[in-house]
């Protein structure tokens, strides 16, 4: 399954996507996906995350040490975050469910959670 069936973007919708730590997800998505409504950032890593205070509607994570908490707060009220299959461990979603992420699934070793306003602890 490509990641880019799982962004579940609106047409017309702006969106900003943040992809931390696989470039090609990044230069696949800007070079399929209509940058005029979308803004796709590439994090390298995790540590430069920490730095860019924007919200992002779409995080697609490809690193296995972060922190989630941090990556939750940078989520847009009802934005998804999304796991690539090489960081799946069956364990990461008992971990964002402890972060307060919602509506958590699993396909195909891609992790998807939703933040959702007024869920959290």
């Amino acid at each position: 399954m490509l990641v880019s069936d799982l962004l579940l973007l609106e047409e017309g919708l702006y969106s900003n996507i943040a992809v931390i730590g696989n470039k090609k997800i990044y230069d696949y998505l800007k070079n399929n996906l209509d940058t005029k409504l979308i803004e796709i950032d590439f994090i390298e890593d995790f540590k430069d995350y920490t730095r860019n205070p924007r919200v992002y509607h779409r995080v697609i994570n490809s690193i296995k040490d972060v922190d989630y908490k941090k990556i939750y707060n940078s989520i847009h009220h009802q934005g998804w975050l999304i796991t690539t299959p090489e960081i799946y461990d069956y364990s990461l979603l008992q971990l964002l469910e402890d972060v307060d992420f919602v509506a958590i699934n699993e396909t195909d070793k891609h992790i998807t959670a939703k933040r959702m306003h007024g869920w959290g602890k």
